[in-house]
């Protein structure tokens, strides 16, 4: 009691006191202080007796720590003692600036200030639940939903923060999504082994939310295949992480998730367990939980089984599009089935007493049957040539080949656009062929009026085949004649093909019905110019042309014409033509 008698004979000095002496005066409340700095400064600490530890004074209430008793000294002068822990103390006020409690930082603990005396101490330990240390002695208060900062023995200020954005937590478990709350069960795993859990982020704002902390207290728990802070998720979108469970030891764990500020409680538990063991291509495999178990390759639409057994016996199930369990011979005997339809990666998993053990079989491709060209009618000039893509073996499934064309003229050609597929007169088309056919459909290809190379290809998959056609350079071809002669006109009409494009000569001769050259006998004409500039409008080099000669005499006695006609390929020659 000598601290209490110290302290009331002070407060009676200050009663008296009007202005500061000896470098001591009294506050508006009564309360001693001790004088800083310059002389009659008002910048002052608060004076206590000797072996206080800490002391404070909230302008109504009056307060010192020693060793295990808190004195406080009420707005009416009355002063009590409280038991407190060992160590100094430390008041925290409330939003009106007055003491609310006391913590005491050695020993962990708060305890409820109640006008003149503390909470039960049996609480004291949840006291402190409601506050998180920012730094030192700086805390963050929640109240009302708004947030307050301050130092104890200060009255808390208001922190500002922006409009809260909301986001949501989801498990992801195969393409499903399930929300959650503040407490998740990971998977169980044997000591030694692991468990996953797979999280999505999402954000199902308007606006884009800023994640600038993803932290889990170390131990067991770790954060894996993660995003890493700060990271905004648009409008909409979402961010993935996954948590994996490691213990080393069998029991009880949990440990807190932060996602800003927004904490989620991980429990999980381990335990001695069944050794689980698959028979797979090296012979039979102790399998661990959280360790893909890879099961091995398989072709589309084939059955691919794994022997399974757990000792000593325990339930077992599989999930997976894809994946079943058949029983085995005997007691914890099984065997995992998988059969699939689609090419890639199939993902299931193996439970074995809570126990998760993720499954993978590499799905593949049909084996790719090899194409070829086979012609149906025959390749030449001028010609439109049907084929058919042939497959070495009937399709296991529907397949499209590419099929391509290329044209290559001869040196100083230019490219003929007739060489096409058709009928669409493209160069590459693709061509379906359905599941349990051996060929395509009939297809056909122009093959043109120009000399050079025409290549015809099908690629499916990785094989390739070709066929390749040569337009020759070649005399003129003619495909159509006609020779007339009526009144004092003889006309004469050739349709054909030049594959060089290079005539230059056409000559005719006339002939008698008695055998002999009419006059004037051979008549040459040079049409260099006259087929130039026809090719320059004309794509290919397909013509027709149409000649007339003034008859004089008695056209009757005409019999025919012969026409000869010259490229760079040689000389093209009719034969005697019968006028009509």
């Amino acid at each position: 009691m000598r601290g209490v008698v110290w302290m009331v004979l002070l407060a009676g000095v200050c009663a008296a006191q009007e202005r500061p002496v000896a470098g001591y005066f009294c506050d508006g409340a009564g309360a001693l202080r001790v004088l800083e700095g310059v002389e009659g400064a008002w910048v002052s600490r608060m004076v206590v007796p000797e072996g206080v530890l800490s002391a404070g004074f909230d302008g109504q209430v009056l307060w010192y720590k020693t060793e295990r008793t808190l004195h406080v000294r009420g707005g009416e002068g009355e002063w009590v003692e409280l038991n407190a822990p060992a160590g100094t103390a430390e008041a925290e006020r409330g939003l009106d600036g007055r003491i609310r409690r006391f913590v005491f930082p050695e020993a962990g603990v708060a305890a409820e200030w109640l006008g003149l005396g503390l909470g039960d101490a049996a609480e004291w330990e949840r006291a402190g639940v409601g506050e998180e240390w920012i730094s030192g002695s700086l805390r963050l208060l929640r109240q009302g939903g708004s947030l307050y900062a301050g130092r104890a023995g200060e009255a808390p200020a208001l922190v500002p923060t922006a409009e809260a954005v909301t986001f949501q937590l989801f498990l992801r478990n195969g393409g499903q999504e399930t929300a959650v709350g503040p407490s998740f069960v990971m998977p169980a795993a044997a000591p030694g082994e692991t468990s996953e859990a797979r999280f999505r982020v999402r954000n199902p704002g308007a606006a884009p939310v800023l994640i600038n902390r993803l932290s889990v207290d170390p131990g067991v728990f770790q954060i894996f295949e993660q995003f890493y802070p700060p990271r905004f998720i648009e409008a909409g979108g979402f961010a993935d992480f996954a948590v994996r469970f490691a213990p080393a030891a069998a029991g009880g764990y949990s440990a807190t998730l932060y996602l800003n500020d927004q904490k989620v409680m991980l429990n999980a538990s381990s335990t001695g367990a069944s050794v689980v063991e698959m028979e797979l291509q090296g012979g039979w495999t102790v399998l661990k939980a959280g360790t893909a178990v890879e099961m091995g390759a398989a072709e589309r639409r084939s059955v691919l089984r794994r022997a399974l057994r757990v000792t000593p016996a325990e339930a077992a199930q599989v999930s997976g599009e894809g994946f079943s369990l058949l029983n085995g011979s005997g007691a914890g005997n099984w065997v995992v089935s998988f059969l699939g339809d689609k090419a890639g990666t199939s993902q299931g998993s193996l439970v074995v007493g809570g126990r998760v053990f993720p499954l993978r079989v590499t799905v593949s491709e049909f084996p790719t049957p090899r194409p070829a060209l086979v012609m149906v009618s025959e390749a030449k000039t001028a010609a439109q040539v049907r084929f058919r893509v042939k497959l070495s073996e009937a399709a296991r499934t529907a397949y499209t080949a590419a099929v391509s064309l290329e044209f290559a003229p001869d040196a100083g050609l230019p490219d003929d656009p007739a060489v096409a597929l058709l009928p669409q007169a493209v160069r590459s088309v693709p061509v379906r062929i359905e599941e349990g056919a051996a060929e395509s459909g009939e297809l056909a290809f122009q093959t043109g009026t120009t000399a050079g190379r025409v290549t015809v290809g099908v690629t499916l998959g990785a094989y390739s085949e070709q066929s390749v056609f040569r337009v020759i350079a070649e005399p003129v071809v003619l495909t159509a004649v006609k020779a007339s002669v009526a009144s004092a006109n003889a006309e004469i009409v050739l349709t054909g093909y030049d594959t060089t494009r290079s005539v230059s000569k056409a000559a005719f001769t006339f002939y008698r019905r008695d055998g002999q050259v009419a006059a004037p006998g051979r008549l040459e004409a040079a049409v260099s110019e006259a087929f130039g500039s026809y090719y320059k409008s004309n794509n290919g080099g397909a013509f027709t042309l149409r000649a007339n000669f003034p008859v004089s005499g008695t056209y009757s006695e005409l019999e025919g014409v012969e026409v000869e006609l010259v490229n760079s390929a040689g000389t093209r020659q009719t034969g005697r033509l019968r006028f009509e």
